[in-house]
C-alpha cells in the first residue's frame, strides 16, 4: 500500500504489477527481495497480492485493476493509506501552488466542512459560512463578489482533482493534512449546500451593500 502511495505521489496514477514490485522492494528490501538474491525484487510476492480470487489488495478495495496487469489506488485505498501516518504522507498525487494550497487548506479544515462531513450540516451557521468564504462585515460588495468567485474557482479545481481520483497533501496552520478524492468531492457537495442554505441571507446582504 505504501509503495502504491509513493508511485501515485510521483505522478504514476496507474502502474503495473512490476512497477509495484520494484517500488515495494525499494521501500522494504528485506521483505520484498528474491530469496537467495537480495539485490533483486521478488515479483511473485507482489503478484499474489494482486491476482487470483483472494488478491487481498483488490478484495479489500485498496487497488483496482485498470487493464492487463495495470492498477491504481482507489478512494478507499487513499483514505486508508492516509491513516497509516507519516509513512504514507506522500500519498498526494498532485502538487499545488502556494495560493491553491492555502485556499483549499482553509476550506478543508473549516468548521463548516467538519460539520458537513459528520452529517451535522444543520448546525452550520451563517457566521461559519462567512468564515468559510472569508467574508467580513466591512467588505464592499465588489470585494464580496470577488471572494465568492474565487471560492467557486477553488471548489471547481478541487472537484476536478477528486473526479480524476487524485488526492492532495497540504500544509496548513503548521500541520500537514492529507485529503482523499472523496474529501475533495465532498467539498463540492458542501459548497452547493451552503449556497442554497444561505441564499436569502446573501441576497439581502447584496441589496443592503449596493443600496
Amino acid at each position: 500500500m505504501i509503495a502504491a502511495g509513493h508511485l501515485s505521489a510521483d505522478g504514476r496514477r496507474q502502474f503495473s504489477a512490476e512497477d509495484l514490485a520494484v517500488a515495494a522492494f525499494k521501500e522494504f528490501p528485506d521483505d520484498f527481495s528474491l530469496k537467495g538474491y537480495s539485490q533483486f525484487p521478488d515479483v511473485n510476492m507482489v503478484l499474489t497480492q494482486l491476482m487470483g480470487k483472494k488478491a487481498p489488495l483488490l478484495v479489500r478495495g485498496w487497488l483496482e485493476k485498470t487493464g492487463t496487469k495495470q492498477y491504481q489506488l482507489t478512494s478507499k485505498g487513499l483514505h486508508d493509506l492516509s491513516q497509516l501516518g507519516d509513512s504514507a504522507a506522500t500519498v498526494a498525487t498532485v502538487r499545488l501552488d502556494r495560493e491553491m494550497e492555502d485556499g483549499l487548506g482553509r476550506l478543508l479544515t473549516s468548521t463548516a466542512y467538519s460539520l458537513f462531513k459528520r452529517d451535522q450540516s444543520d448546525r452550520i451557521t451563517f457566521h461559519q459560512f462567512c468564515r468559510f468564504v472569508g467574508l467580513s462585515a466591512a467588505d464592499k460588495w465588489q470585494r464580496i463578489a470577488g471572494k465568492l468567485s474565487y471560492l467557486e474557482y477553488l471548489v471547481s479545481e478541487a472537484m476536478k482533482l477528486g473526479e480524476a481520483g487524485d488526492g492532495i497533501n497540504v500544509h496548513h496552520q503548521k500541520r500537514n493534512h492529507i485529503f482523499t478524492p472523496d474529501d475533495l468531492r465532498t467539498l463540492g457537495a458542501l459548497h452547493s449546500f451552503l449556497k442554497e442554505r444561505f441564499r436569502h441571507e446573501m441576497e439581502e446582504w447584496k441589496r443592503n451593500a449596493t443600496a
